[in-house]
């Protein structure tokens, strides 16, 4: 059974590593070619192949028709009227509007049948309640994400959670409906937030662990619980659902044994699995029924029947059953970090609960939490891109609390809510005090020296073989093998290669409606600008903090901000904040008020400084421009060159800007030009493109963004001049080498890092 199981799940996950999806008959015409081949030869081996042939064949299938189902390029923003049902809780937006899920049932384009689920921001309107029928006007687009080196694969979560457009929506009209746990859902975090008002952080926490509500927990308490190395109690966990499920079996085998004569009628261990599963559901259903719940009801659904059968089966054919069961339910959860978060806990749970018997129920604790940590490292450095050595002291102390003090107080309160409301109050008010004593706790282990580092990966197959150093060292097969763990995870300590001597490679990153640069020399990092801010978050943390882990850039030599816009500040503060920058050359927003150690200097034209033989020099704004009020053609215009090679960063300039240097006769003639204010139509002019003269044009602008960027006009001046353009939307983050002799070899991320979603 176990190399049939083993190949099944070989066949699902191996979809997720190709560059594009391959005919969904492939593997149906390879089956039989494969049974003749057995037929012939009478290896066992052959057949060990056909489970994996077809459960990717089912990957298959199940990814053309999500893909399918995604919104056509020919309804991308255009108004539609749609009719569909509220799902999951609506959560407020940083617009003032609410974030929902919509799961259409008809669209006012007849030529199209929608299906998936639709993610909105709705504007203006009251906050719809969950299993609501709705009709609104929506402008969809296709999933979409940032493509860069390091950062979250934001469209391959879309694609796990059945997302197949996003957009916007308004004059939402909205009928009444029945009763549904979403509701119940909400109803708690309204009271909550009536209730306790003053300690609304850990009043949020309490209620994201009981529920899965996770929209008053702050961006502070998030990045606090990331930084020790806790983040995964924030959600309802394997961990969370398996351990109330046995202790509710435990309870139910204890009143079960007072009952006289039971035991002989039935095996009692047999119904106290059952209510142990029962309990498991019903606080699933509670907590939503989200994703991570239902891969963990499915896995202890097979431990109770493998009892209830009374088969002994081996711990990795259950845990290989478990994860079968739920990808061939939804393929598409292996992008999902709970996928890897949820089995990685239960399966810790068995391995190590099976082979530590003989240990003190002290030694066992401790013994488990270390190894979570251990086994949670590879999974939170792919996903969360850090890792914490104080993550084992934390957890040690986190997981029992949490586990043992503050879920069941949290249930148990829900539990009195309907009746006795006050008691229920007071319930959860005491499971708020605890949750702020160990919070207490969690920030002086964040204030220890180096809490909390940045570290990625070498791509995904840095991830991969990391998780195979854990699954050797918690194999409870072969002991010997456990020795291969640390050549496993040598991609842990892989570093990126830097720029080959002499050459300069400038990175155009993908930050949506912004612009983030870096350049880089064999020593020599600099940053031209940080991307937008957007609510709680920012590029400097979601985008350009990755991507320069990831690429083993630990320190800036220089930051430049071209001017006082937040889509080119937005991420300084973060940026700043987590890693060391020798010196900012340009604005100083308001926001980096509080940055006191960052020596600062106004960015004048003619300020010049040299780097291994590439000559950096600002050619605007002048000295009385720089010191007038920040507007678009005052940005800090930097050209970097070396021989025949030269790169122009005009920031947001527009025409008159472009005009003034025109007609002061400084050099600007580059072979590779960022288009000035994302491709706008003021900017970019024709002359300016002559003088100029690039063999490649950047344009840094966010997909189908609202200001229409790169503008049709700049476009076609483009192709009138034979000028050809890449737009980040499309391609990602741009790569480009560039030697002094003139040469400049770009790559597209999107294209060199393929993914089939993309």
């Amino acid at each position: 059974m176990g190399p049939f199981l083993a190949s099944a799940v070989s066949g699902q996950l191996a979809l997720s590593l190709l560059p594009s999806l391959p005919p969904f008959w492939w593997s149906l015409v390879l089956l039989p070619f494969l049974l003749l081949l057995w037929v012939r030869l009478r290896h066992s081996w052959l057949l060990w192949l056909v489970p994996g042939l077809l459960s990717f064949a089912l990957a298959v299938a199940v990814a053309e028709r999500q893909l399918s189902a995604e919104v056509p390029s020919r309804l991308e923003m255009q108004t539609l009227q749609v009719q569909g049902r509220i799902t999951g809780l609506p959560e407020p937006d940083h617009f003032g509007g609410w974030r929902l899920r919509l799961q259409p049932v008809s669209v006012s384009d007849k030529g199209w049948l929608p299906r998936g689920i639709w993610q909105l921001n709705l504007r203006d309107a009251a906050m719809p309640l969950p299993g609501t029928t709705c009709t609104m006007s929506v402008r969809l687009k296709k999933p979409h994400g940032n493509a860069n080196p390091g950062g979250f694969d934001y469209e391959a979560w879309l694609l796990s959670e059945g997302v197949t457009a996003t957009g916007s929506a308004s004059d939402a009209k909205c009928q009444q409906t029945d009763w549904s746990v979403d509701q119940l859902r909400l109803a708690m975090r309204l009271h909550f937030l009536e209730r306790f008002p003053e300690q609304q952080d850990m009043a949020g926490v309490v209620l994201a662990l009981v529920t899965g509500d996770r929209a008053l927990v702050s961006a502070e308490v998030w990045e606090r619980y990331a930084a020790t190395g806790v983040i995964h109690l924030m959600a309802i966990s394997g961990m969370h659902i398996t351990l109330l499920a046995v202790v509710a079996a435990w309870i139910s085998l204890r009143l079960l044994r007072l009952v006289p004569g039971l035991g002989l009628v039935v095996p009692l261990h047999k119904p106290a699995l059952l209510m142990g599963l029962a309990v498991a559901l019903a606080y699933s259903l509670v907590a939503g029924f989200s994703v991570p719940t239902q891969r963990t009801l499915v896995m202890l659904a097979v431990i109770v029947l493998a009892h209830w059968w009374q088969r002994r089966l081996p711990t990795l054919q259950i845990l290989g059953a478990a994860m079968l069961i739920v990808l061939l339910w939804w393929p598409l959860s292996v992008h999902a970090v709970g996928f890897w978060l949820s089995f990685g806990a239960v399966a810790l749970l068995m391995l190590v609960g099976q082979s530590q018997s003989h240990l003190s129920v002290w030694q066992q604790g401790v013994r488990l939490q270390f190894g979570l940590s251990l086994l949670l490292l590879p999974p939170t450095i792919w996903f969360f891109e850090r890792a914490s050595w104080v993550s084992p002291f934390a957890n040690l102390l986190a997981v029992p609390i949490v586990t043992f003090m503050v879920v069941p107080l949290g249930i148990f309160g829900m539990l009195l809510w309907p009746v006795l409301p006050q008691i229920a109050d007071g319930v959860w008010l005491v499971a708020i005090q605890v949750m702020s004593v160990l919070d207490a706790l969690l920030t002086q282990f964040q204030s220890w020296p180096a809490a909390s580092i940045g570290w990625s990966f070498p791509g995904r197959a840095g991830f991969i073989w990391a998780m195979l150093a854990v699954c050797c060292l918690f194999q409870p097969l072969q002991p010997r093998l456990r020795l291969l763990a640390p050549l496993f995870l040598l991609p842990l300590f892989m570093v990126y290669h830097a720029p080959f001597p002499g050459s300069l490679r400038v990175t155009v990153l993908d930050v949506g409606q912004g612009l983030a640069v870096l350049l880089e020399t064999g020593k020599y990092r600099m940053l031209y600008d940080t991307g937008a801010a957007f609510g709680e978050q920012d590029a400097g943390r979601s985008v350009i903090l990755p991507t320069l882990r990831q690429q083993g850039v630990h320190q800036l030599d220089r930051l430049i901000l071209s001017h006082d816009d937040l889509d080119h500040t937005g991420g300084a503060a973060s940026l700043l904040s987590g890693l060391p920058v020798t010196d900012v050359l340009g604005a100083w927003p308001k926001s980096l008020a509080h940055i006191k150690n960052v020596p600062h200097q106004t960015c004048v034209a003619g300020h010049e400084w040299q780097v291994e033989g590439w000559n950096f020099v600002v050619i605007s704004p002048s000295q009385d421009a720089a010191e007038g009020n920040i507007d678009n053609n005052r940005s800090c215009v930097l050209r970097v060159s070396k021989g025949k090679a030269a790169i122009l960063l005009p920031g947001d300039m527009e025409g008159p800007g472009e005009y003034a240097l025109l007609d002061a006769g400084v050099a600007i003639r580059s072979n590779v030009l960022v288009l000035g204010h994302h491709g706008a139509r003021a900017a970019s002019t024709e002359e300016w493109l002559r003088q100029v003269g690039p063999d490649l044009a950047i344009a840094s602008a966010g997909y189908l963004n609202r200001y229409g960027h790169p503008a049709r006009a700049v476009r076609e001046r483009l192709v009138q001049a034979g000028i050809p353009m890449l737009n980040t939307a499309n391609t990602g983050a741009i790569v480009i080498d560039m030697r002094a002799t003139g040469e400049a070899h770009w790559q597209a991320y999107r294209e060199i890092s393929g993914r089939y979603w993309w």
